[in-house]
């Protein structure tokens, strides 16, 4: 069941008797768009702290239209993620909700099993061949200039860890060019493209 709260009453000990109420009940925590919207980042790592090893939380409302595209434009890809269970799908650990409060980040696809990552943080930037890119797509950034799609990855990659999925969808890009940007950045040595889920593990920090 989900609880309404207006921003102004969220705080982290009403936040605590939301979860500790639901979780005598369900066997994952749903809390509503608004409690979502209100939630800082404090507050998430201070809950992620307290039961990310123990609760499961249901993904907000903005993720799940996330993977609903997801399903439409990829569904090898919700399938390796979401369809090899019975459990119901978008339910995720708790340890997951500092991440969930970053709109261009949303829950990381970085651990697919039967098909290609494509999970970038800034450390697959290869420093010297990108500097110039990369000055090149800030400036342009700042003069409201139009970039190229590799350009306007490749910046997001260096503020913040991306997958090619999120990346497309929040950008409104076709998920084959936002590919294709990933190969001619490879090609021209800007960017380390790390494929297998173990290869990945060691940049995974959340």
């Amino acid at each position: 069941m989900k609880t309404e709260r207006k921003k102004e009453q969220l705080t982290l000990n009403s936040l605590i008797e939301i979860i500790d109420g639901q979780s005598a009940e369900n066997h994952f925590i749903e809390l509503s768009d608004e409690v979502f919207q209100a939630l800082n980042i404090e507050m998430a790592e201070a809950l992620a702290k307290r039961y990310g090893a123990s609760h499961l939380i249901k993904l907000p409302l903005r993720e799940i239209k996330f993977f609903e595209w997801l399903y439409e434009n990829d569904i090898e890809i919700w399938k390796d993620l979401w369809g090899n269970t019975d459990e119901e799908p978008y339910i995720v650990g708790m340890s997951f909700l500092p991440v969930l409060l970053d709109k261009m980040r949303g829950y990381p696809i970085c651990d697919l099993m039967n098909n290609e990552n494509y999970y970038f943080t800034s450390s697959h930037i290869v420093d010297k061949e990108s500097d110039i890119l990369l000055e090149s797509a800030k400036t342009r950034f700042m003069n409201n200039e139009e970039l190229t799609i590799a350009q306007l990855l490749i910046l997001q990659i260096s503020v913040s860890p991306t997958d090619i999925w999120h990346f497309a969808y929040n950008f409104n890009i076709d998920l084959n060019e936002a590919k294709k940007a990933v190969d001619d950045l490879v090609q021209d040595n800007a960017l380390v493209h790390l494929k297998d889920a173990e290869h990945l593990a060691p940049f995974i920090d959340f």
